[in-house]
């Protein structure tokens, strides 16, 4: 349903200097009802976004001000930063400057949004419990827009909803809910652009460009702007389509909402953290929209119903949205995942209560111990979660041997049996052998079936266990930054205990068990289609034997690993190096990918994950050079 529009409380200014005039007078105007300025330049669009706004707003307000603001780069003109100048109690002008009590406002382009500059505040301001506001937009005029909008006042009359591809579970009382099912037979394109939302939080796998909602999809690209042939963009940036019916595209600036949460992977990565060129960054559309607000994503999340519960709930007047979300998430991922563009919206009331019937899961203490017996011990905590945790269906092929191999690892763990002279070695020799025989049998499965429920441990064991505190890695992403690593303990026995190693610009890269084989990996970051991608792995079990290894590419991508499986006879505290070739097929699309080199040893499995990126063929390309073996080398680089 289409809501009649309302006066504008904004008025756009095209000139530089009659925006300069315009905001020297709104910040004298004492009648609180004077229109507020946008420098909208030759930005069109922005227009657009103005007009869709009218519906969203009411008039004006005054919006609580954060404690410390601070500019970064130099490219915003003094006019944007003295409208900003309300919307923080005291400035300063270095980010090093910041004080270590209070919330934190962040003013700048995306352009200037580095992880150098802001990267040490997102993290320290997390950490510490504070909020973090930042106001950005793909350039000045966005930014201006943005500064504006935080003036605005939402109208009452905007829904609150949620758009959720991944919650099958029932709707939360209170709340326009479209889980799972509807988002498969409704029209999730007209329920998100013919409303008028206070605030509305869409849910689903995504990535910077985009986030998947079945067929509909949430996209990020901008009709201004000309995409720098030196970055890389998805499927369509290279004239060969959308991934998804384009007809059933949802444009990010055209969501009429005072808040917007893109809950997705990598929604908001900063500006040198992200896989595509701005024109396709989702959060910069929707900025460009009417939103006063975005929540958005730095990195990779698994955010599921609880935080979404949890923005529904939490978010007060003490706490921003993205903090809510975050201390949620904080059992499973204990890094700053979520970050709000734009001050507490006009359509938070000024203390959320709960809808009738919400509650907030319980957060389960820390503390629980590690299994360190192996293999006895470690082999049946493994097998519980492969056979019990509910990972694996019941008509799983290997589930049968599984069985009988954990029946036999019960009987053995019987005093009786083990400290038989006669029962006890030959029980343990079986047990050995046939652990052996499954790790075949699992890698072979995988190497087949790239889509096997075996690999999705890390989400499934994660969600159901506590992380620890993060500690830093001696090693480094395969885009050359530092990685963090954190153990996520099961919450109950059947759910296994697992390692995961994150990047802040890749997201959790590394999963395993604990006590898994580590794996390094060696590799260009960029190939052209029709070429070979030379793949270096370097494994480290933690027990000597055979480590199976492999790589899994993902199944829209047109290519080929050769060999299917290596096997390796490692002895204890040494490593061994396996060699592969990634055939990129001459058709296949040249976009942003990744690969998982994976491996299987005592029932274990580890996972990399490695991002690089499809090129255009050339007319004469040779094959890519092998892979480096070094470590620690600057993004862009091939690294370990």
């Amino acid at each position: 349903m289409t809501e009649p529009a309302q006066e504008s409380p904004f008025v756009a200014h095209e000139a530089l200097p009659g925006y300069a005039e315009a905001v020297t007078a709104w910040l004298a105007d004492g009648t609180g009802t004077a229109a507020i300025p946008v420098w909208t330049g030759a930005r069109r669009d922005l227009l657009d976004g103005i007009a869709l706004a009218r519906s969203v707003y009411a008039g004006r307000r005054t919006p609580e001000p954060a404690g410390t603001g601070v500019v970064v780069g130099a490219s915003l003109p003094e006019e944007v930063r003295r409208l900003a100048g309300p919307l923080a109690r005291t400035w300063v002008t270095k980010v090093e400057d910041l004080p270590d009590t209070g919330s934190v406002l962040v003013l700048g382009s995306y352009a200037d949004l580095r992880a150098d500059d802001v990267q040490d505040v997102v993290e320290q301001t997390y950490a510490q419990g504070r909020d973090l506001f930042l106001l950005t937009g793909r350039d000045a005029h966005t930014v201006s827009w943005v500064v504006a909008k935080q003036y605005a006042d939402a109208s009452p009359d905007g829904g609150i909803g949620v758009i959720s591809e991944l919650d099958a579970l029932p709707a939360a009382p209170g709340t326009v809910w479209f889980g799972a099912e509807d988002v498969r037979h409704k029209d999730i394109q007209g329920i998100a652009l013919d409303r008028v939302w206070r605030r509305v939080l869409f849910h689903g796998n995504g990535k910077d460009d985009q986030l998947n909602l079945g067929q509909f999809t949430l996209c990020g690209l901008s009709p201004v702007g000309e995409r720098d042939p030196n970055l890389a963009g998805p499927k369509c940036a290279y004239g060969l389509g959308c991934t998804k019916p384009e007809e059933k595209l949802i444009p990010a600036r055209r969501i009429r909402a005072a808040e917007l949460v893109l809950a997705n992977c990598f929604s908001g990565p900063l500006t040198d953290h992200a896989m595509y060129d701005p024109k396709y960054v989702i959060l910069l559309d929707a900025l460009d929209g009417p939103a006063q607000t975005v929540v958005a994503t730095l990195t990779a999340c698994d955010g599921a119903r609880p935080e979404n519960l949890a923005w529904l709930t939490e978010s007060s007047g003490e706490r921003n949205a993205a903090r809510a979300i975050n201390e949620r998430l904080k059992d499973i991922n204990p890094y700053p995942s979520f970050v709000q563009i734009g001050l507490r919206s006009g359509g938070v009331a000024e203390r959320a209560e709960p809808a009738a019937g919400v509650e907030a899961a319980p957060v389960a203490s820390a503390g629980v111990s590690a299994a360190t017996d192996f293999p006895l011990h470690a082999v049946g905590a493994r097998l519980s979660g492969l056979l019990d945790s509910g990972l694996l269906g019941e008509d799983y092929p290997l589930r049968p041997r599984l069985r009988q191999l954990s029946d036999g690892v019960l009987r053995y763990a019987s005093r009786i049996v083990a400290l038989s002279p006669q029962d006890g070695p030959p029980a343990l020799a079986a047990i050995a052998e046939e652990t052996k025989s499954l790790d075949l049998a699992l890698a072979h499965r995988i190497a087949k079936h790239h889509d096997d429920a075996v690999l999705q441990f890390p989400t499934y064991f994660g969600e159901r266990s506590l992380a620890e505190e993060p500690v830093d890695l001696d090693w480094l992403c395969n885009c050359g930054r530092p990685l963090r690593s954190y153990t996520r303990r099961g919450l109950v026995p059947v759910i296994a205990d697992t390692v995961q190693g994150l990047c802040a610009r890749c997201g959790d890269v590394v999963n395993s068990p604990v006590d898994g084989t580590e794996l390094r990996v060696s590799a260009p970051d960029t190939v052209e289609a029709g070429t070979t991608l030379r793949v270096s792995i370097t494994v480290a079990p933690h027990r000597a034997g055979t480590v199976n290894t492999g790589i899994v590419l993902p199944m829209y991508l047109n290519a080929r690993a050769r060999p299917a499986l290596s096997r390796k006879e490692v002895r204890a505290g040494e490593s061994a190096r396996c060699d592969f070739e990634v055939e990129i097929a001459a058709e296949a699309t040249p976009q942003a990918y990744y690969f998982t080199p994976y491996a299987v040893h005592d029932l274990g499995i580890s996972t990399r994950r490695v991002h690089f990126t499809v090129s255009p063929s050339s007319p004469s390309s040779p094959s890519s050079p092998p892979a480096s073996a070094g470590t620690g080398r600057s993004p862009g680089s091939p690294t370990a």
